[in-house]
């Protein structure tokens, strides 16, 4: 990501935000540090689910499918899952705005856009929140009947 933001050429910058017909000008390193840090919200969000999900397997892996840690753990990667979908247009409407500052009156833009990749991703979340939660009523069934014996 730091490479793509202190590398790629401002046209293609842009081009990216959904500023269309941008003035070939070049971007400052301030301007890109800011937009980088911007960009890496919804990225940061998703690498902190993706750990999120190793612990989890990692526990899956060891014999603990039905733990309280696991079940925890998979939560987490369903909710920063979608937190990282629902913050990726976010970050591109504050993208198009921070490239676009420098613009002239008129020239500055607002870009909001909601794509597949968006909704399939919330749907996945929503599947993997559903799963967890069918697990955490199979622990607690577990646990009860334990009590029983």
């Amino acid at each position: 990501m730091a490479l793509y933001w202190a590398l790629t050429p401002a046209p293609t910058l842009f081009n990216h935000a959904g500023i269309p017909n941008a003035p070939v000008t070049e971007i400052d390193w301030s301007t890109r540090a800011l937009a980088f840090s911007i960009a890496m919200v919804p990225l940061g969000t998703l690498i902190w689910g993706l750990l999120s999900g190793r612990r989890c397997f990692d526990a899956f892996a060891a014999g603990r499918i039905f733990s309280r840690d696991s079940i925890q753990q998979l939560k987490t990667f369903a909710i920063a899952v979608a937190a990282s979908a629902l913050l990726k247009p976010l970050a591109g409407a504050a993208l198009s705005v921070v490239l676009s500052f420098h613009q002239p009156a008129g020239a500055k833009t607002l870009a909001l856009s909601v794509g597949s990749d968006t909704l399939i991703a919330l749907i996945f979340a929503g599947t993997v929140a559903v799963i967890a939660w069918v697990m955490t009523e199979a622990l607690e069934i577990a646990d009860e009947n334990k009590q029983f014996v």
